[in-house]
């Protein structure tokens, strides 16, 4: 018979040395899952995007500069008819402004013009052909409404601090979710192991008692039809070690390919405790579970998105003051020690307003924003009452596949049991070869239920930890 699958699976369960296999615990897996895994990464680089929208609040406090000079012919003419024949312009202009958290803007301007003219007769005796002016102009823009005292801005900066809280939050249940996958990935192989050595086990029962009947055959002391029996079950029986070496061997590659192994060595699952009694824990609190606190920061970013965005809705209304102070002169240093000295002054101080008419944007804004804020607080009662379900469900769950997996055990004893009893009796003529046949298929079916009841309730254990958020525990920071 061909028996490839079969071959390659015993491959790998063949003891070796410890050097060739790579041994793989429930510990191990979670320290690969975290430390390799490439949706654990996924996790980090998304929370790692979320401080955009905080540096794009803190931006609007950065220092802005601005240069700009440029040079001018002129030899226009006016309607007034006093004008220069020739005017040369240089003027360079220098503009450094700053927002603080109270809604304050400051504003430093230095404007430094060079004109060189040709002038008309009228004007040659009222200033000189070369000319330097230097003006420094400081305004102050107080938000007044709208933005009131930086009330604005200020929420910007809580939405985007908060946001980085909730992608932190946000990246830990992701992070539980790939060792929730990984254990799962690392338990499905453990069962599939099992079955595979069940199996094989069960087909070398068959082999021993298809050799047995044939050497009875050959005394003539074989009931008719017993072996060609015995053959069909061996037949079956090598089917089903070809279906459980395939099956393993996917689950291998399932669990390495989570772990992001690519190794040629031998897989060896170690398990310290097969079937552990139920952990006895705390009530939890289903306030402090992280998708609580999750749907809890989100609920606060949409609230203070709609008060930011009502707020930016309203007339912006502000206090402007200005102070500026020129000098003018032929030389530029002379230009320049008058404008330091502040002897002609210009102040300034008035209120600005503008706002928009009947703005569809801005009620199209605020719906939008309201509804987001609607959506977060259904979201955060939804999620309190499924997390409250889930936790009462998942702790009767364990219950219950603690104790299928405990009677399990139990099982294949007796189904042991039967077996020893029926192969004395069988080889003591008492008993027929289709009653024996029967309790070894009834007692391969109660082994494969055992691996699997065992594998199933470690898994409902990982579950039930990480919907009490104990699964990453410590191994995520």
């Amino acid at each position: 018979m061909i028996r490839s699958l079969t071959l390659i699976a015993l491959a790998v369960l063949t003891t070796q040395s410890a050097h060739a296999a790579l041994k793989l615990s429930p510990q191990t897996v979670v320290d690969l899952a975290l430390k390799q895994g490439l949706e654990a990464k996924r996790a980090e680089l998304e929370a790692q995007r979320s401080y955009l929208t905080l540096q794009q609040a803190l931006g609007e406090f950065d220092f802005q500069i601005s240069l700009k000079t440029g040079y001018e012919y002129n030899q226009a003419q006016t309607i007034a008819g006093v004008n220069n024949l020739v005017d040369r312009t240089l003027t360079t202009t220098g503009l450094l402004s700053k927002r603080i958290r109270t809604g304050t803007t400051f504003e430093l301007e230095y404007i430094n013009t060079q004109q060189a003219s040709i002038l008309d007769a009228s004007s040659a005796g009222n200033r000189l052909p070369n000319a330097h002016l230097q003006s420094t102009q400081l305004t102050l823009r107080q938000a007044l409404w709208r933005n009131t005292f930086g009330y604005a801005d200020r929420l910007g900066v809580a939405i985007g601090e908060t946001g980085v809280k909730a992608a932190h939050e946000t990246r830990d249940e992701a992070l539980e979710t790939v060792l929730l996958d990984a254990m799962t990935r690392f338990w499905e192989t453990y069962t599939a192991d099992q079955q595979l050595q069940e199996d094989i086990a069960a087909r070398e029962k068959y082999e021993q008692l298809v050799r047995n009947v044939r050497r009875r055959s050959g005394f003539n002391l074989a009931t008719p039809g017993e072996l060609p029996r015995l053959e069909a079950e061996l037949i079956t029986a090598d089917q089903k070690v070809k279906t459980s070496s395939a099956a393993y061997l996917a689950s291998v590659d399932r669990l390495l390919t989570a772990l992001q192994i690519k190794t040629g060595e031998q897989v060896s699952i170690e398990v310290p405790n097969a079937l552990p009694p139920v952990p006895k824990v705390e009530p939890k609190n289903v306030e402090n579970l992280r998708t609580l606190r999750i749907a809890q920061l989100n609920y606060e970013i949409a609230d203070r998105n709609l008060r930011r965005t009502k707020w930016r809705a309203y007339p912006q209304f502000d206090l402007v003051a200005r102070g500026r102070t020129t000098g003018v002169d032929e030389d530029r240093s002379r230009a320049s020690a008058e404008m330091n000295a502040i002897n002609y002054p210009t102040y300034f101080i008035g209120v600005e307003i503008s706002t928009a008419l009947d703005s569809d944007l801005l009620r199209g804004q605020i719906a939008d924003a309201e509804v987001q804020f609607a959506q977060s607080q259904n979201n955060l009662n939804l999620e309190r009452d499924n997390r409250t379900n889930e936790l009462r469900d998942f702790e009767r769950q364990v219950s219950s596949q603690y104790s299928v997996a405990k009677t399990s055990l139990e099982v294949v004893e007796l189904r042991d049991r039967v077996v020893r009893q029926l192969e004395a009796a069988y080889r003591q003529g008492r008993q027929p070869l289709v009653e024996l046949i029967r309790a070894y298929n009834d007692l391969f079916a109660a082994q494969r239920a055992r691996a699997k009841a065992v594998g199933d309730y470690h898994i409902i254990l990982n579950r039930w930890a990480a919907s009490r958020d104990e699964l990453v525990g410590n191994n995520v920071h």
